[in-house]
């Protein structure tokens, strides 16, 4: 029920840009969107590109790599990461307006959820312990089965050629940075999964942008 959760996400953001929209400027308000979407989800995914970045950026050794991400510093790498995730989501968001926007802000966290699912199940644990471990072992065919149910009938139901337009690159996109994963640490971890998700979710914005011109 991933995306069930990111749905409920968007949803209430996009009710906050609903309200706030006749009173703030939209780049002020796509500021403070992104802000939200950070503080529902208590900054987990934003956490995991960091780690990801300052570990797959910061050594060529697998193992190496893996202490990096388990390291609760923050790099040169992750702090950098951090600053393009958050300036291309405010961007990309301050450019959408309409009914694009809306799709962005109710549909982008449901499709970075739905990464998570696919990336676990497509996967393997890199580690021993933690909370990728759990996550991964989890999610067998019935959870991802379930969980692409949802989010393809929600997409298709609703926004339907659009939503066919998305999800071909952003499942490629998946795809592939989960064989990223598994060949540089030998499987996926927590931090990778909260990466997925944020980089679909940017994807998503920025996929709209194209469409919206």
């Amino acid at each position: 029920f991933f995306p069930l959760i990111g749905l409920l996400i968007g949803a209430l953001v996009w009710s906050a840009d609903w309200l706030l929209h006749p009173l703030l400027p939209t780049t002020l308000l796509s500021l403070f969107l992104v802000g939200l979407f950070a503080v529902l989800s208590r900054g987990f995914h934003l956490d995991g590109v960091a780690d990801s970045a300052d570990g797959l950026f910061g050594s060529t050794d697998p193992q190496r790599s893996l202490a990096i991400m388990k390291d609760s510093r923050l790099g040169t790498f992750g702090a950098l990461a951090l600053f393009f995730v958050l300036a291309l989501k405010i961007r990309a968001l301050d450019m959408l307006q309409g009914g694009y926007r809306d799709i962005a802000l109710l549909f982008g966290p449901m499709l970075g959820r739905w990464a998570c699912v696919v990336m676990a199940y497509s996967s393997r644990p890199a580690r021993s312990g933690g909370l990728g471990v759990v996550f991964v072992n989890g999610v067998q065919f019935r959870e991802f089965g379930l969980a692409s149910l949802i989010t393809l009938g929600i997409l298709f139901t609703l926004i339907e050629i659009v939503g066919i337009v998305l999800v071909i690159p952003l499942g490629g996109l998946i795809i592939c940075f989960t064989l990223y994963c598994n060949k540089r640490l030998g499987g996926t971890t927590g931090d990778t999964l909260g990466a997925i998700g944020e980089l679909i979710e940017i994807a998503t914005f920025c996929l709209l942008v194209v469409l919206a011109e």
